[in-house]
């Protein structure tokens, strides 16, 4: 499907818009992070190790020493097999946000229609970021030499090409499991998405720095809820800015879908402590 600029709503009509506000994301996201917490945490723990597997074996070879000329050659390896290695977990992470189950047979199927785009959007976004990471290491060793107003520009337009880039990159990989476009649609959605949601994205992108930040202190958390923490947190913005445009998953009926944000929106934290009475 096509995105397409914002239907005017009529006085018959829901509006759909409101439900794509940063909070109704944020609490879409956590109470569905909420219902399936241990199974999440397993999945998690299943995705960790597995990353660290991979690292660890890479680590052995010696691609990754320090000093060598094939450093960043290793680097670049692991990023890549890494991203193979995670497109699994984040679609069945994906399915349980969307579908709140994972059958065999459906996973089986999405993961053979969407493997090699996703590991391919993976290496380009990553050649893109990693480029204008170059560029700005460059800028601002300039900087040292020099204060001319010009390093400050390019510096600042390579600073918004990476922050820019990023955000994309998170919103690809949902977008894929979400619709399967072909490559070049996939770039450009997340073009318009990111584009279309300034502020919203910036918001979750400041999140996410926190939430790495946080992690980077306990590292234990990226144990027990790190990669399913970030990743699902795009998937539901994803779903969210997708209704705007009355775009749902699997073309669910926007009356049904909506019926089910508004169950969501009536939860408190009586929920929590106490979800027998609620539900």
């Amino acid at each position: 499907m096509e995105l397409l600029p914002l239907p005017v709503e009529t006085s018959s009509e829901p509006d759909v818009a409101s439900y794509s506000r940063w909070q109704d994301i944020f609490r879409s996201w956590f109470w569905r992070y909420y219902d399936h917490l241990f199974q999440l945490i397993f999945y998690n723990l299943g995705w960790f190790l597995t990353c660290f597997g991979v690292f660890w074996l890479i680590g052995l070879t010696g691609l990754l020493s320090q000093g060598q000329p094939w450093h960043w050659i290793g680097i670049f390896i692991v990023y890549i097999l890494e991203c193979a290695v995670s497109v699994p977990w984040a679609l069945v992470v994906f399915k349980v946000f969307m579908e709140e189950e994972v059958s065999w047979a459906g996973l089986r199927r999405s993961l053979g229609e969407c493997f090699w785009k996703a590991l391919i959007s993976s290496v380009l976004s990553g050649l893109i970021l990693a480029l204008a990471l170059y560029n700005l290491r460059f800028y601002f060793f300039s900087l040292q030499l020099s204060g001319h107003i010009w390093i400050f520009i390019l510096m600042g337009f390579a600073a918004t090409v990476f922050l820019y880039g990023l955000t994309m990159t998170f919103y690809q990989w949902p977008i894929l499991f979400f619709q399967n476009p072909s490559m070049g649609k996939l770039f450009y959605r997340s073009f318009l998405i990111t584009l279309g949601t300034g502020p919203t994205s910036l918001l979750l992108l400041l999140f996410s720095a926190l939430a790495g930040f946080f992690f980077f202190l306990g590292p234990f958390l990226w144990f027990f809820i790190g990669f399913v923490f970030l990743f699902s947190l795009y998937a539901v913005a994803l779903e969210k800015h997708f209704l705007r445009y009355k775009i749902t998953y699997q073309d669910k009926p926007t009356d049904e879908f909506l019926k089910t944000m508004d169950q969501e929106r009536q939860r408190g934290w009586r929920d929590i402590f106490k979800p027998w009475e609620t539900r």
